[in-house]
């Protein structure tokens, strides 16, 4: 890793973008990252800190038009296709709501880091950085109490499959919630850090997310079988436990 780099400190949205520039910027001759990189980063206008409930993915499909995404109250109030359905999900849940993605990486396909970084040490040092940065932002700003994971390949990132590590994220036990299915997700409660080395840069300084629940389930949109789907009252029970409402 870029040493220069790995001392950027990101403790809001500012230094979270400041972070990315850079992190963008060294890598801008990587000839395996050139798409990444010309297409440029994603970010919402604005992020609201000590949250609630943190919708979360793994990164924004590439669309040529668009660079900087609306706030997340403007996505819930008019959004359409996947947001629409997102923001009936959450539209009646009164709390400070906020989504971020793992990654600002304008891609479609998902499967994009597996095949950009395979036997890619500059890649994945891209992608291990960002994830540093990402990780910086969730435990300094973001804060969340609950986090909406509504991706299955994203809980990789995050540590919650022993194969993976990455953040690595100590996922504790199972928690079962009333009136919320296995056939919806996993929900988990964070517990500190796996014993594994993560991508963490040594000696840095982690707060770690401990306490936050994490509901795990796969993507919302188009195609989402309804036994599979989040309503608004598996929310409801969510926040309850977590003594949010």
């Amino acid at each position: 890793m870029n040493k220069a780099l790995t001392k950027i400190i990101v403790n809001d949205t500012d230094s979270y973008r400041y972070a990315i520039k850079c992190l963008y910027e060294n890598y801008k001759n990587n000839k395996s990252l050139y798409d990444i990189i010309r297409r440029g980063a994603a970010f919402a206008e604005n992020y609201k800190g000590n949250t609630d409930i943190l919708w979360m993915g793994i990164n924004p499909s590439y669309n040529p038009k668009e660079f900087i995404y609306p706030s997340f109250d403007k996505l819930l109030f008019d959004g359409i296709g996947y947001w629409k359905t997102v923001g009936k999900i959450l539209n009646g849940i009164d709390c400070n709501k906020e989504h971020i993605d793992l990654f600002s990486v304008r891609e479609t396909r998902q499967d994009f880091l597996r095949l950009i970084g395979k036997n890619n040490e500059d890649a994945i040092g891209f992608f291990a950085l960002h994830l540093w940065y990402t990780q910086q932002f969730l435990e300094n700003y973001l804060k969340p109490k609950v986090i909406i994971l509504a991706n299955k390949g994203a809980g990789a990132y995050l540590g919650l499959y022993e194969r993976y590590i990455w953040i690595g994220y100590n996922k504790g036990e199972r928690i079962v919630i009333d009136g919320i299915p296995e056939s919806i997700g996993y929900i988990y409660k964070i517990n500190g850090f796996r014993k594994e080395e993560n991508i963490a840069p040594k000696n840095a300084v982690m707060k770690g997310l401990d306490g936050t629940i994490i509901l795990h389930a796969r993507f919302q949109g188009n195609g989402c079988p309804k036994e599979q789907q989040i309503t608004t009252e598996h929310i409801e029970k969510l926040c309850k436990y977590a003594g949010i409402l």
